[in-house]
């Protein structure tokens, strides 16, 4: 299985100078947190896509085993639909784990998704209240995602609280001709690279199973209040591998 960590963004919102998978958390870079627990869940090769100040990111994994650079020179210019791409571009068909940079979760959540039967499916938990940003989700009553959305007024929650998208998504070697060829079509149909890549999984045949972890430990760092959320509140509670 390969590791696509996706880290091309800038991180304006928090305004610093270096990319938000080498923030300081509890004395190391955010990012060496997914790369120690896919290392521990049996990953044996990982892809970082970088881009804003991409020279930080050398430097830090500068021969390091098991671990690959690839730049995305567009990072700047589009969404990280293209990081995606880039990564793929990069490999031959493989199972893959898909993660976002700026994000610390729980180990022992992880470690069972990692290991569960499916090999396309998509973590998620319940949204905590006064969460305002969150990716929600809709799924079918087989707990298939059937749309994602950052508008909870665009998908159908039933008689379901609403659960999110936290940024971790597991797909089989089959399904990446078709999110290869969803990519290709979506360039050339809006001729833009601008695209997030949260709704690719939607989109293509495969269906993924949600795998819902209630009150998941978790945080991203899209903004600073996000990331006091992470230092102060999430990394003391969570379990490292």
């Amino acid at each position: 299985m390969t590791g696509i960590i996706l880290a091309a963004g800038s991180g304006r919102r928090i305004k610093i100078h270096k990319p938000k998978g080498m923030l300081n958390i509890g004395g190391k870079p955010l990012i060496e947190y997914s790369i120690r627990n896919l290392q521990r869940a049996g990953v044996d090769r990982i892809i970082i896509v970088t881009g804003f100040h991409s020279e930080i990111y050398e430097t830090h994994f500068e021969d390091r085993e098991g671990i690959t650079l690839v730049h995305n020179s567009e990072y700047a210019n589009c969404g990280s639909l293209h990081s995606l791409h880039t990564a793929l571009s990069s490999m031959d068909d493989d199972d893959v784990v898909i993660l976002d940079s700026d994000i610390l979760y729980n180990w022992d959540e992880f470690s069972h998704f990692m290991q569960s039967r499916f090999k396309n499916a998509i973590l998620a938990t319940n949204v905590p209240d006064g969460r305002n940003d969150a990716c929600y989700l809709e799924m079918d009553l087989a707990d298939h995602l059937v749309k994602v959305s950052k508008n909870i007024n665009c998908v159908n929650l039933g008689n379901d609280e609403p659960w999110e998208y936290i940024g971790i998504t597991k797909s089989s070697r089959e399904s990446l001709a078709q999110i290869r060829a969803y990519i290709e079509e979506k360039y050339s149909s809006t001729g833009s690279i601008d695209h997030e890549y949260d709704y690719v999984f939607e989109s293509i045949e495969t269906k993924y199973n949600i795998l819902k972890y209630p009150d998941y430990i978790w945080s991203e760092a899209d903004d600073n209040q996000q990331l006091a959320y992470m230092v102060n509140l999430v990394y003391p509670k969570i379990n490292l591998c």
